[in-house]
């Protein structure tokens, strides 16, 4: 007859166990070890730098300007390459680190570690690449209710000449506002593009932190930007400037 099994164990690391002591919001593992308050995005900004933009306690926004230094890990030292490296301490696979000056120094490095045959690791988000490297995160010490949160649905109709063109927009945010734009079906060009005017004209004026909306990145966003390109409309959405794109998952 067979004994008892014994009692699975779990062991937890030195690190992990002292964070477990301190308070939640204070978790330097889980929500980085700097301190900045009230991030609420980071921008790529001119080569070499990101743009940081801190909602103030009065719901202003301000930006700061900061370096940026992307970085790749790699599982062996590259000196062959001519890329200098610097070897982390533990023994994990990826144990050398090379970081550059720039985004666009970025794409190089990995494209020459590729093509040499390396193995690495690197994210493919600029944002990722700076919390990461500087331990900050979004949103620290900000309460949800702070937060600037805009509501976007998109209607669209197929039509026989112009398929699948925006027939209305709506939008609302945390405070109550909302506002409904709406495509004249008897002047759909004209009218389609001045909406997507008028709702660029909005996020710059409300200013979100976040955007939200059901199948927002599936279907409404595309859709918008596909409309836009059509129309030769500017999605110029971004707090620096900066126009609406997107990127690959930050992993």
């Amino acid at each position: 007859m067979a004994g008892n099994a014994p009692a699975l164990q779990f062991v937890i690391p030195s690190e992990v166990e002292e964070s477990l002591d301190v308070e939640f919001e204070k978790n330097t593992l889980l929500f980085g070890a700097d301190p900045t308050p009230r991030i609420v995005a980071v921008e790529l900004g001119e080569s070499g730098t990101v743009r940081v933009h801190r909602r103030k306690a009065d719901g202003s926004t301000v930006t700061d300007v900061e370096p940026f230094h992307p970085f790749v890990w790699a599982d062996s030292d590259v000196v062959d390459l001519g890329i200098e490296t610097e070897k982390l301490q533990g023994d994990l696979k990826y144990g050398w680190l090379i970081t550059v000056d720039s985004w666009k120094e970025l794409i190089a490095l990995r494209n020459g570690l590729k093509n040499g045959g390396r193995d690495f690791f690197a994210f493919t988000d600029p944002v990722q690449h700076y919390l990461t490297s500087t331990g900050r995160t979004l949103f620290k010490d900000l309460a949800f209710e702070a937060l600037k949160r805009m509501q976007i649905e998109v209607l669209s109709i197929a039509g026989t000449g112009d398929p699948d063109h925006v027939m209305s927009i709506a939008l609302s945010d945390n405070t109550g506002w909302d506002e409904l734009i709406i495509v004249d079906a008897n002047n759909v060009e004209e009218s389609e593009r001045n909406a997507l005017r008028r709702l660029t004209e909005l996020i710059k004026e409300r200013d979100p932190d976040v955007i939200e909306g059901h199948d927002l990145f599936r279907v409404h966003l595309p859709l918008v930007v596909a409309r836009a390109k059509k129309l030769k409309a500017k999605l110029d959405w971004g707090r620096s400037g900066g126009f609406l794109r997107s990127r690959p998952s930050r992993l």
